[in-house]
């Protein structure tokens, strides 16, 4: 008889916030690690059959199975509203249900609302709450959105997973007579294997020069791209010439002028031989750039728990990161952290790196990767207790 958790993994991917979609690869290729008999059978819970193909082929979990579910709450035109009133009324049961039924599971995770009813805990997932700290880069209609979201849904909740300390700390704050109780869950990368990627035929496609800095982030207005250009406008007119390779989507909902007004910067000020955009890149052609820079920049104004982060440690590679309390949470070994506002103080740490090529500190990641899973398994006995 099969004694395994069944748990069910929301999924969906998308290009515009592709950190979501690798956070619940992460956990599936982390829960991999576990020995056999402590392995979850996953359903995964999506949209559709191409992203459980996806899932499986990145992941290759042997306990692995989907269900398609709509994720959006579903609609009952005036009739069936009608007739549902009135057969509740009278045999306290809904005759139409347009909900799909899905399989018995112990856990959901993140759970949404709408997703299942029953009695399950509802677990809720909230990454950061960047919106307190920068409002601006918001619509008031979005901060009145995710604020509403928190208060009636996550605080009402059973639990609420936070990646970092630090956003535990926010959440407390902002929510003392909060219900739901605050889980820790610091997730660590498992990366695909690129070895078959070729750096010097991605170098000369993306025009890089042997020594490059790696930026790879979307293009949203927190990630602070500005502070990279005007930094290495500055030691340009030092005679230090720099190159740094930026990746992510060029896109930001929030901040349509955000890209834009950084090709400008590139443009006016003649950083077309130091900046390289990329757009979008493949995962394995991605890692494989992120292998082989000098190091990689890491400027944001806010984080929760940052993929880039975690992917640079897992490749052992030197940070220069803003000195933001989570990034200290995240970074023990091999960073460089700098005033995310104050251009000579990121130009000074790129200029050491160059000059003195730092060695890394070797940190066994793999049991960071296994602490994850644990964690996880630690999150699911909590939620059944």
């Amino acid at each position: 008889m099969d004694t395994r958790r069944s748990i069910g993994l929301v999924f969906s991917y998308n290009e515009d916030w592709i950190a979501g979609a690798y956070y619940i690869l992460n956990i599936i290729h982390a829960l991999n690690r576990l020995e056999e008999i402590q392995k979850p059978s996953i359903t995964v819970l999506t949209d559709s059959i191409s992203n459980f193909d996806f899932v499986y082929k990145e992941t290759k979990y042997p306990y692995l199975d989907y269900h398609i579910y709509p994720f959006k709450p579903v609609k009952y035109n005036l009739v069936e509203k009608a007739i549902n009133r009135i057969s509740f009324f009278l045999i306290k049961k809904k005759l139409i249900n347009k909900r799909k039924s899905i399989p018995k599971l112990d856990f959901v995770y993140p759970r949404s609302l709408y997703l299942i009813s029953g009695d399950l805990k509802r677990i809720n997932w909230v990454p950061d709450f960047q919106e307190e700290y920068l409002p601006h880069l918001f619509s008031e209609e979005e901060v009145l959105k995710r604020k509403k979201f928190q208060k009636e849904v996550v605080a009402e909740g059973d639990i609420v997973v936070l990646s970092s300390k630090d956003a535990k700390d926010d959440f407390v704050r902002l929510y003392p007579n909060s219900k739901a109780k605050p889980f820790v869950l610091n997730f660590a990368v498992t990366h695909p294997d690129f070895s078959e990627e070729n750096i010097e035929e991605l170098k000369a496609k993306h025009g890089l020069k042997k020594n490059y800095f790696f930026a790879p982030n979307q293009f949203w207005a927190h990630k602070n791209h500005i502070i990279i250009l005007k930094a290495v406008r500055y030691l340009k007119d030092k005679g230090v010439e720099v190159v740094v390779a930026m990746s992510g989507k060029a896109s930001d909902y929030r901040n349509k002028d955000n890209f834009k007004n950084l090709e400008n910067y590139i443009k006016i000020n003649g950083l077309d031989n130091n900046i390289k955009l990329l757009g979008f890149l493949p995962r394995r052609e991605q890692l494989c750039l992120f292998n082989n820079a000098l190091a990689v920049i890491q400027p944001s104004l806010f984080e929760g728990w940052s993929t880039v982060v975690e992917d640079s440690k897992k490749l052992n590679k030197i940070l220069i990161l803003s000195n933001l309390k989570v990034h200290k949470e995240q970074v023990k070994e091999n960073g460089f952290f700098f005033n995310p506002e104050d251009i000579i103080d990121l130009a000074s740490n790129i200029e050491v790196v160059i000059k003195n090529e730092p060695k890394t500190k070797i940190i066994n990641y793999d049991q960071n990767v296994l602490n994850f899973a644990k964690d996880f398994i630690r999150l699911i006995d909590f939620s059944l207790n």
